[in-house]
């Protein structure tokens, strides 16, 4: 399947495992630099693949069941529509004015069944119920490549993300760079800002960016101005 029906399947499975607190629980969750338990565990990528393939498939089957209902009265619902369109097939081709009558009766008669049926509505569309089932098979059986490319889109959610309780957190998952590299103050706070907008929304500019530039000095030594700004040496922003 493309990425983009692959991803909309995730942001379906994330907003459920959000809302639904008797939906299956996600059985990892991405750290920022690997995947882990609830409990904060680190597991090799067979078994978060599997366990995130397993996962889709059983909040796929859940959703099917709590949706039971409206998938019922769909199906009704459609083979009323067939069985309109048979009528409609038949009037057409028929030279019998009696059966032409009869035949126009029973499509207009179907058509207010049709009508007054109402369909509930769906806790997530069929389309993205079967698009989780699709993903779940990649991740079980897909190689290894697939399988990172698809958890990689489920990073993007925070259903799939652990909560981030530290800037410093964020400061440990930067990749180091040359120390020729050097990175002002103001491109590390719009950097984590982005990364992290919830985070840095509840600490606040003045906390978030205090606690952020400690950790970032604790890492990669005190802020040294150079070319006219603050900032540090040896920081990759984009890792």
């Amino acid at each position: 399947m493309d990425d983009a029906l692959a991803r909309r399947a995730w942001d379906a499975a994330a907003g459920v495992a959000t809302r639904y607190p008797d939906a299956p629980a996600v059985p990892f969750a991405w750290s920022g630099a690997r995947w882990e338990t609830p409990g904060g565990e680190w597991r090799d990528l067979p078994l978060i693949r599997r366990g995130m393939g397993e996962w889709l498939a059983s909040l796929a089957d859940w959703l099917l069941r709590e949706n039971a209902t409206p998938l019922r009265v769909a199906e009704e619902v459609e083979a009323l529509r067939r069985e309109e369109r048979h009528f409609q097939t038949a009037e057409d081709f028929s030279t019998d004015p009696e059966a032409r009558r009869h035949l126009k009766w029973k499509r207009e008669a179907t058509r207010r069944v049709i009508d007054a049926r109402v369909v509930p509505p769906m806790t997530v569309e069929l389309e993205l119920i079967r698009a989780m089932e699709a993903v779940s098979g990649e991740m079980l059986s897909a190689t290894d490549i697939r399988a990172t490319q698809l958890l990689s889109l489920a990073s993007q959610f925070d259903a799939f993300r652990t909560p981030m309780r530290d800037p410093a957190d964020w400061v440990a998952h930067l990749v180091p760079a040359p120390r020729s590299e050097h990175v002002r103050t103001s491109l590390v706070w719009e950097a984590f800002t982005v990364a992290e907008p919830v985070l840095a929304g509840a600490l606040g500019s003045r906390t978030g960016k205090r606690l952020l530039f400690a950790a970032m000095d604790k890492r990669f030594g005190a802020r040294r101005k150079l070319g006219g700004y603050d900032g540090w040496r040896g920081v990759a922003l984009t890792g």
